[in-house]
């Protein structure tokens, strides 16, 4: 039957669901630990309690089991020969075993056996099944035997297995439910009010979540910032620690941007919200949290061994129970077979990557580096090639765009208006300007069209003026000139087949930018800087950082120029922010969308950096490399336990009981080191 995508109902973690069953069941759990979780977070504290007292009541009577078992098993220890008496004894000690364990079946046997007929139905054999098989096959057994008065009972080993089981599935159900906090911590870091400034000039508290782009707050010494914001007055400082892992304050004056999230300092200032919650920083982040994680090609082969280590358990458990029945009879033959289906890990081997990623998702998050596609992260680790935006990635504005000498200040108020219209990054650059443009259209890399007064006018580069075959006053060529030898960014106005202003912008390079591209090239990825901006411009800045340059790009020429780069056999990452780069950030093996990006930007890259700091980048790729060592590892870990682990079971060397408490070990052994990655990052901030 054909497969459909499917997740985890509440880890997100992938699931490959057989078509049918992805509509047929509202909720999809990978194993029982999530089952336990998404109880103890849907219904709080009752559910924690009733899934405690379930197991612990289990396990009283687990324990009085084995106790009563070791009276029978006396017989058998000190030898002797059994009366009649001791016989009719024992008969009603066997069954006294079978209805004091069919308690434990029913109340930890349940979860198991649904789990596994849910995996049934998704076409896939897992951990609960396994365990299902064995415990079953080993409690319907001794009842066999009960009844018939002959041959060995396991109700003992059955039921410590089942407790034993189901108490590593509770710890597990506990990591589980601490990572899926990651996403909630962020709802603390919000202050409970915000206080918005009224038309009136009166202030008036509100609920975080009611705020809107637009609307005035005011923030006093210590709180929390309430939403993405920018300065409109007042001085201060803030911490940002959620955003950039540092918890050093910075300072922060009149159209400084901040976060939500951020702690205020020893000033007060009055801020407009850029954003709403649900779309700002932090509703980006707690979306990004609560997402489905997708499959990548190594969570894929994870996941198809373990469907083919399940299958081979169930073979040698087959083949090794009848051996030993064969040559030791039916009490060694059960044993194997329990034992084999056991120890046999194929969970911890399907859920090792993805656990790894998602774990490392979250911290990357707590830094300000939102992942959306996992296969960003898996590509990140291999990237031999870097492609660099100039112009919003590794430069920042000095002041605002202001207009060349000469200019008619009619003309340059159209500029700026067009600009300021465009959702370009150099349009948080532009002064406010009373006119409104109409009929807007912005042509990627190049400007951008509109209608003002009924008169069609466009701004953009001047290299996109020359393909028009915009006329050049002489007085307006003389100023090009001048300023792109300074390696100013150059914005020209048109109307009717004439530029007739022409306004620059003076940029200089991210206090971060040297150092980052520095390591860049200590780790042998060769950075190239691709821009739109004029070619001296471009070089400028390359030569500033030692590094190729290359400039008067196209959107379609810089994907032109990846493509062939990818072709030469490189993984490229690409980092950008403006609409132009939005089609090379989509083809690249990684795309990286920096700080206050343009949405499309966001949309088509795997990666967003909500922070203006460029060192995020390589916290990024040391991130993916500490996540591939530890996927690795953890399927290496696997693979070897199971190797040995079944080795072991099979010829008849492990307990049922050993059995179990190494199926536990092994999954607690790579959840731990997945779920490591939370802190991943803490030591450095």
């Amino acid at each position: 039957m054909a497969e459909a995508a499917g997740v985890c109902s509440h880890c997100g973690l992938p699931l490959r669901l057989k078509k049918g069953a992805a509509e047929e069941l509202q909720s999809h759990f990978c194993c029982v630990g999530c089952r336990m979780a998404a109880a103890m977070v849907g219904e709080g504290h009752g559910a924690v309690e009733f899934l405690e007292a379930r197991l612990l009541f289990s396990a009283f009577l687990a324990m009085g089991v084995m106790t009563f078992s070791l009276v029978l098993y006396g017989e058998t220890i000190y030898g002797g020969e059994a009366d009649e008496g001791m016989a009719a004894m024992r008969a009603i000690g066997r069954m006294g075993l079978s209805l004091f364990s069919l308690p434990v079946f029913i109340l930890l046997g349940a979860p198991l056996l649904k789990g596994a007929w849910l995996d049934l139905r998704r076409g896939a054999i897992r951990m609960d099944g396994l365990i299902c098989l064995a415990t079953l096959a080993a409690y319907g057994l001794s009842v066999r035997n009960t009844f018939i008065n002959s041959g060995e009972v396991y109700f003992d080993t059955a039921t410590m297995v089942l407790v034993l089981v189901m108490f590593g599935r509770r710890l597990e159900a506990h990591s589980r439910v601490r990572g899926r906090d990651a996403a909630e911590f962020l709802a603390e870091l919000l202050p409970e009010r915000a206080k918005v400034e009224l038309p009136s000039g009166e202030f008036e508290e509100r609920d975080p979540k009611e705020l809107q782009a637009g609307e005035i707050v005011l923030i006093g010494p210590g709180e929390a910032v309430p939403a993405d914001v920018v300065v409109l007055s007042g001085q201060s400082e803030v911490e940002e620690a959620h955003i950039t892992g540092e918890h050093v304050p910075r300072p922060i004056s009149v159209s400084s941007i901040v976060h939500a999230g951020a702690v205020n300092g020893t000033g007060a200032f009055k801020a407009r919200i850029t954003r709403s919650a649900d779309q700002g920083s932090m509703g980006r982040i707690r979306e990004l949290l609560d997402s489905p994680l997708g499959m990548t090609r190594f969570m894929l082969l994870a996941d198809r061994l373990a469907g083919y280590l399940a299958w081979i358990s169930i073979l040698l458990a087959g083949v090794g129970g009848t051996w030993a029945y064969m040559n030791e009879g039916v009490g060694a033959g059960v044993e194997v077979a329990l034992s084999v289906l056991l120890v046999a890990c194929p969970c911890a081997l399907g859920l090792a990557t993805p656990l790894a990623y998602r774990a490392i998702r979250a911290s990357l998050a707590r830094r300000g580096v939102l992942v959306s596609d996992p296969r960003a992260l898996e590509a990140a680790a291999v990237i031999d090639q870097v492609l660099l935006d100039k112009t919003g990635t590794l430069t920042e504005t000095v002041g605002n765009l202001v207009s060349a000498p000469g200019v008619e200040p009619q003309k340059i108020a159209r500029l700026f208006s067009l600009v300021g219209a465009s959702n370009h990054p150099l349009a948080r650059a532009v002064p406010h300007s009373e006119i409104t443009p109409r009929e807007i259209r912005v042509v990627p890399g190049a400007g951008v069209l509109g209608e003002i007064d009924g008169r069609p006018c466009c701004a953009g580069s001047p290299h996109w003026m020359d393909e028009q075959e915009f006329r050049w006053m002489p007085e307006m060529v003389a100023q090009r000139n001048k300023l792109a030898k300074k390696g100013s960014t150059l914005v020209a106005y048109a109307e009717r087949g004439q530029i007739e202003a022409l306004a620059f912008l003076e940029q200089r390079l991210r206090p971060s930018a040297i150092q980052v591209v520095a390591d860049l090239v200590d780790r042998k990825l060769q950075p190239v800087i691709v821009s739109g901006d004029q070619a001296a411009a471009a070089q400028l800045i390359g030569d500033q950082l030692g590094i190729r340059a290359i400039g008067g790009l196209t959107p379609e020429q810089k994907l032109e120029h990846l493509k062939d780069i990818q072709t030469q056999g490189h993984r490229v990452l690409v980092m950008g922010d403006g609409l132009n780069d939005a089609p090379i950030l989509r083809a690249a093996d990684v795309g990286v969308a920096v700080a206050e990006g343009t949405a499309a930007a966001r949309s088509q890259a795997g990666v967003e950096i909500l922070d203006d700091d460029l060192a995020h980048l390589t916290f990024l790729l040391d991130a993916a490399a500490k996540l591939r060592r530890v996927a690795i590892g953890n399927v290496t870990w696997t693979v070897a336990y199971n190797i040995l682990a079944l080795g072991l079971a099979a010829t008849g060397n492990l307990h049922p009981l050993a059995a179990a408490i190494l199926m536990i070990i092994s999954s607690m052994v790579v959840c731990t080191r997945s779920y490591g990655l939370l802190s991943y990052g803490d030591a450095q901030s």
